[in-house]
């Protein structure tokens, strides 16, 4: 059977009245992420505009909208803060993110009262601060000069990379002050609770969502010790993610799981608890593959225990290129909490002491780290007694000592 062909969207540069790769050049050496959109006749006709690809990156890339995620119909349009940059001054208005019931669902965005702004071939910059939208138009000569001369504009587009910074100096001054405050009771129990107590201590709002905890910043707390004792180390758990193709997280319980008794209880239940690495099959007979053939991670079954059987048989995949964006969403910046643990009257007490910082992992290295099990998956699944399945997610996690591997350079923060 021939390969599968995978046909990749062009990189878009909309056809406008002003040169759009001089203001690529420009606005990319002064804004986080951002994106063109150009005003079409039947766009500004209709109040309607596509949400091309790039301006559909920049906004997940910004946190503001996944249209991946939206269901179709005006009952779910998702509206958000938006504003004009003119040349002294900010008008506010709203943006209109939805996918209609024809055509496929394509994802159309509108701002609303754009008319007043605009006309057909002006090319619009589009860039976040705060979780809204801010719209500059390059075509408009006063506000591109705006931009050269580092007037108005000039200071409302930088706010967007500023806006970063001023994040993580903040939730750095913040862990400064949980460590001040000193030991700290835990909120909840077990292995979570540092990482609870940590969000819980930083008023942030405990979720499983595939995005960063903090303003785009991702926290990941762990214990120095346990009550004390200096605690064995464990991995960190990078993201989460179901595959993409083969079978699903439940078929793979009901083909290859086994019936066994959980530590701590009496009841047999049919369950698939294991770690799974490229260099050998685990209790399951399941182990990754690292294809790079075609750029899939892949789940393979061997009956005899041997990974390099050719009779082994196909389980699930994931695109390399799935795994290297939720990464990317995941861990565009981290602040890794460590933290002393101690018992006081039987309950847990916190001291947060240091921090490892990172940022923008080398998705390039993924294939290697996966074929030196420098990253490896948990599946935690199990079938319930009402014939349900519960589970934890597929975990990919990697130890502490190796993330220099993946992130480069970290810095190192001491809270004392």
């Amino acid at each position: 059977m021939s390969e599968k062909r995978v046909i990749r969207e062009p990189v878009y540069f909309p056809k406008a009245n002003v040169d759009t790769t001089k203001y690529l050049f420009i606005i990319s050496k002064m804004c986080g992420p951002f994106a063109f959109m150009t005003i079409t006749e039947t766009g500004l006709k209709k109040s309607i505009m596509d949400a091309t690809g790039g301006v559909r990156f920049f906004l997940k890339e910004a946190m503001l909208h996944d249209y991946n995620e939206q269901k179709q119909g005006p009952e779910n349009k998702v509206i958000v803060p938006a504003h004009f940059i003119l040349e002294n001054t900010i008008i506010d208005t709203k943006a209109s993110l939805y996918r209609p019931i024809t055509k496929k669902g394509d994802p159309r965005i509108w701002f609303y009262d754009l008319k007043n702004y605009v006309s057909v071939s002006d090319l619009l910059l589009l860039f976040s601060v705060d979780k809204e939208i801010y719209v500059v138009n390059l075509s408009n000569k006063k506000l591109s000069d705006s931009i050269i001369n580092k007037g108005f504009v000039y200071e409302q587009i930088i706010k967007s990379r500023i806006e970063a910074i001023n994040a993580r100096d903040k939730l750095l001054r913040l862990l400064n002050e949980l460590h001040e405050k000193g030991w700290v009771k835990a909120t909840t129990h077990g292995d979570t609770a540092v990482g609870d107590t940590l969000e819980h201590e930083l008023g942030i709002s405990r979720n499983n969502s595939t995005q960063p905890d903090y303003k785009g910043i991702e926290l990941k707390a762990s214990r120095i010790n346990r009550g004390g004792q200096r605690r064995q180390r464990t991995r960190i758990t990078l993201f989460a993610k179901v595959p993409d193709e083969g079978m699903t997280y439940r078929e793979i319980l009901e083909s290859y799981g086994k019936v066994q008794i959980p530590d701590r209880q009496t009841q047999p239940r049919l369950q698939l608890y294991d770690t799974f690495k490229a260099s050998r099959a685990n209790a399951y007979n399941l182990f990754l593959f690292p294809n790079e053939s075609n750029e899939r991670l892949e789940i393979l079954y061997s009956k005899s225990g041997d990974i390099h059987d050719p009779a082994n048989r196909y389980v699930s995949s994931w695109k390399l290129e799935n795994l290297a964006n939720s990464l990317k969403e995941k861990h565009k910046e981290t602040f890794f909490v460590k933290a002393k643990s101690k018992l006081i009257d039987g309950e847990e007490y916190f001291l947060y002491e240091s921090v490892v910082h990172t940022s923008n992992p080398n998705t390039s290295v993924l294939f290697a780290l996966f074929e030196e099990d420098k990253i490896t998956l948990d599946l935690l699944i199990h079938k319930k007694e009402d014939g349900s399945t519960r589970d934890h997610g597929a975990l990919f996690k990697m130890w502490p000592q190796d993330l220099p591997l993946l992130f480069g350079d970290e810095e190192i923060i001491d809270l004392n």
